[in-house]
């Protein structure tokens, strides 16, 4: 039997046109002299994984290409299932098919490492098929028992890429659920879909990356042209802050997003059709895809679901600008204490622009702490204006602060429809994202502590800045 296969690999390795090296040609052939380097694949034949039997896939040394894409994507959760009798769902397979439409080209590499519930995870090359005999994925490593909520294994992925895929520039997406800067506390909890989800969150291994861990992935992995977080709620300062010293771009929504992600086809086309694109050109073309998608609605199945009741946001900042972010914060926060501005907070408080609460039954995001930071700013300068113009330090601050919002930290920016149960309307959103007073008062009297996991002091943004202190005296104003 083992002759008869012998036999059977030797005739199928000539009809498939292998051939060997010169010095090997000239002499006798002796295939138990042939090692794996006197075999040479031609690159349609490599591509295919026939011969994976003979040489598992190894990433060769290759010239540093304009750019790499790197997909950290953790669908070990609902995110990969069907959902409507399946005419949705397993978004996970729909973005990673949609990344092949295009897949890696002579300019722009495309490397996912990618965790689906109950499966293996890989970490691959994306293709483009082309032919019969082509592949559209180059699975090199398979790990059973991996941990995609744990940032050390977005580290390793990071750093793998790069040495296999080098590249003048680097894309990282973070793809997954997200919940901002709280990270909750799972000791009695289930697991990490529905108002319990974290960024990166893995159901199978209950862990995920807190906002801490965020800054440290980029810490280890070195330095990153562009972060996109494909999850919700991550816009905010507190996670911008964490990482802004290794990020050259960073793109996320301060509101939900739909779990359709983005549109991998035509942001790799983008990319592929101009390497050399500047911060504002990948800023403009997000923001116009973005409202042409709401404005087109979602296929579901055979149909198209309007989505002008849906509200989203979308925007582009400069993490080197943070490092001035805790100055105007400083000055507004301070002048608003010491002329004890209270009335103007109690009406930003009350009017403010929030985002999704952690109670997916509150409506009325009495619960929700995340709010805008140029519409928190506005209604207070506004309020200043009309009822107590002698606080004129308060609003020179409170000013400068939207200026620098909008002219240093965020390039573009797109709300969109809004939030009609609280009379939102998200045009109004400057961006980004900050923690704020909720306007139920009763919570200001219970320990949520025991909730989360972070302390709110314990963030960078809270140790370079007097915010933290501002938000104890805005909850003791509320609270009158």
């Amino acid at each position: 039997m083992q002759k008869t296969m012998m036999k059977v690999a030797v005739l199928t390795v000539t009809f498939l046109f292998f051939h060997v090296s010169n010095a090997k040609a000239q002499n006798d052939f002796n295939l138990n002299a042939m090692t794996a380097s006197d075999i040479e694949f031609s690159d349609e034949l490599n591509q295919k994984g026939i011969f994976d039997w003979i040489k598992k896939p190894k990433p060769e040394p290759l010239d540093a290409k304009e750019w790499t894409v790197m997909v950290f994507m953790n669908a070990k959760n609902d995110l990969s299932e069907k959902k409507f009798l399946g005419l949705t769902g397993k978004f996970s397979q729909k973005d990673i098919a949609e990344m092949k439409k295009v897949g890696t080209t002579d300019k722009v590499n495309v490397v996912v490492e990618y965790g689906a519930a109950g499966k293996k995870t890989k970490r691959m090359l994306i293709k483009k098929k082309n032919g019969f005999f082509s592949k559209d994925e180059v699975v090199y490593e398979k790990f059973k028992n991996a941990d995609m909520g744990d940032y050390k294994e977005v580290v390793d992925f990071v750093k793998w890429s790069k040495t296999n895929f080098p590249a003048k520039k680097y894309m990282l997406v973070l793809w997954n659920h997200g919940l901002g800067w709280l990270d909750p506390n799972l000791d009695n909890h289930t697991g990490g879909t529905g108002t319990s989800k974290g960024i990166l969150f893995d159901d199978e291994t209950k862990n995920y990356v807190k906002t801490l861990e965020l800054g440290e992935i980029f810490k280890e992995t070195g330095y990153i042209d562009i972060l996109m977080m494909n999850a919700c709620l991550m816009q905010m300062a507190e996670i911008a802050y964490e990482v802004k010293d290794n990020i050259g771009l960073l793109i996320g929504s301060e509101e939900t997003m739909l779990a359709q992600g983005f549109d991998y086809k035509r942001l790799l086309n983008f990319m592929n059709a101009d390497t050399s694109f500047s911060d504002r050109e990948i800023s403009d073309f997000l923001m116009s895809w973005y409202r042409e998608f709401y404005n087109e609605g979602m296929e579901l199945g055979p149909i198209t679901v309007p989505l002008d009741a849906v509200g989203a946001t979308l925007s582009t900042i400069r993490p080197q600008a943070l490092n001035n972010l805790p100055y105007h914060l400083d000055r507004f926060a301070s002048a608003a204490m010491r002329n004890n501005d209270t009335d103007a907070v109690k009406y930003a408080i009350e009017h403010v622009i929030r985002f999704t609460s952690i109670d997916a039954k509150d409506k009325e995001k009495m619960l929700s702490s995340y709010v805008d930071l140029y519409n928190f700013t506005k209604l207070v300068t506004v309020k200043l204006i009309v009822d107590k113009p002698s606080s004129h330090d308060t609003i020179q601050a409170a000013e400068d602060l939207m200026n620098f919002i909008n002219t240093e930290l965020v390039i573009r920016k797109v709300g969109i429809n809004g939030d009609k149960i609280n009379s939102y309307d998200y045009s109004n959103v400057g961006g980004i994202a900050i923690e704020m007073t909720r306007k139920n008062k009763k919570t200001l009297a219970i320990d949520l502590s025991s909730l989360f996991t972070t302390k709110y002091s314990d963030l960078s943004l809270s140790k370079a800045s007097l915010w933290d202190e501002f938000l104890t005296w805005t909850d003791e104003v509320w609270a009158q």
